[in-house]
Order: C-alpha cells, then sequence, then structure tokens
C-alpha cells in the first residue's frame, strides 16, 4: 500500500471534459448547487444544505478527514463551464485489508450522461495502479437504481444486500454491496491483450 502518494502528489486526472481536482472551499458555491437539491441526496447520508453554511461546513469536514488522511475527495469539474458538478473520491479505507470504499454525488442536469462513471473509472484505476488496493468497494442504497447503474458500469459486481445497514434520513435502509478487485481489472487487461 502506498497511501501516502495519495496525499504526496495530489493527483488530478482530467478527460476531454472534466477535470477531478481536490475539493477546496472555493467550491462552496458550487457545491451547495448541487447539494442544495433533494433529488441529489434522496439517498445520501447528509441532508440537503438549506444554506451556503451548510455546504462550508461539509467541505470543511472532507477538507479534515484529507488532512488526517482518512479519505480523499475530487471535485468533478465541468471543463466547459469551469464549474463543480460532482465530487468522487476513496470516503475511506481499511489499509491493513488493502481495501476502500468509493462514494459519490452529481449535480442533477448532469445525471445520466456517463459522468460520475467516467471520473470514478479514473479513480478506481489509480486506486489499483498505483495506490496499491486490492478491493475497491461501494455502497448504494436498494432503491438507488443510478448509482447501481454507475457501479454496475464500472464493473462492480453486486455482492448481496446488506439488510437495514444504514439509517438514512431516519429510516433503515437496506444497502447494495458492490466490489471490484484488482484481479478482476488484471483479467479484463489480460483479455484485451490476447
Amino acid at each position: 500500500m502506498n497511501i501516502d502518494q495519495l496525499f504526496m502528489t495530489e493527483p488530478e486526472f482530467e478527460t476531454s471534459t472534466l477535470l477531478l481536482r481536490k475539493i477546496t472551499l472555493a467550491d462552496v458555491d458550487a457545491y451547495y448547487e448541487l447539494a442544495s437539491d433533494p433529488a441529489v441526496t434522496t439517498f445520501t447520508l447528509w441532508d440537503t444544505h438549506r444554506s451556503f453554511t451548510d455546504s462550508k461546513i461539509f467541505i470543511e469536514r472532507l477538507i479534515y478527514k484529507y488532512d488526517v488522511q482518512e479519505a480523499y475527495h475530487w471535485g468533478v469539474i465541468d471543463k466547459n463551464a469551469n464549474k463543480l458538478i460532482g465530487r468522487t473520491g476513496f470516503i475511506q479505507w481499511d489499509l491493513t485489508h488493502e481495501r476502500t470504499e468509493i462514494g459519490f454525488a452529481l449535480s442533477r442536469p448532469y445525471w445520466n450522461q456517463g459522468i460520475i462513471t467516467g471520473a470514478t473509472r479514473l479513480i478506481i484505476e489509480y486506486g489499483f495502479s498505483h495506490l496499491g488496493f486490492n478491493r475497491i468497494e461501494g455502497r448504494c442504497s436498494d432503491n438507488n437504481a443510478g448509482s447501481a447503474r454507475a457501479m454496475e458500469k464500472l464493473g462492480m459486481k453486486m455482492e448481496g444486500i446488506l439488510r437495514g445497514q444504514l439509517k438514512i434520513k431516519g429510516e433503515f435502509v437496506d444497502q447494495k454491496m458492490y466490489a471490484i478487485l484488482r484481479d478482476d481489472i488484471n483479467s479484463v487487461n489480460n483479455r484485451a491483450k490476447s
């Protein structure tokens, strides 16, 4: 495992339309626009943001987790608009067992365009090739079809249902558990070379 590399290099990723970079307090206004939409927060552990202060506190918490090396969140920037439209990242990890969990959120006007899948694919590849993770997990509420579809497009396999695993908005909610292993990626790459 080489998690220190993540914090020493602060990697950025770029496609023709997106830039992935560390989230900062300069993103508060754009993050509020995303997080104040009840459709975006339906399945999240965090409540719909009601003020810019909510978004500032949320980003400060992300920065704190970065400072103590507990998590790393990339802002997903629409290069054409030069605007933060979402986030993706490693929301927690277990270095002993060389695994991490991904989490993401995306502004509603950008849904169903493959954006979060494309952005998250970049960090999954980085997690395996540079950080040394063996397993990358993701969870979503049982009825969150959009997140489930994104993880399936990433090649993650649904491993089961975690019954009543999280309390979201006051109700216990079943979670679908997805995962992809380094060997899954290696198998795909080896087949492509054949």
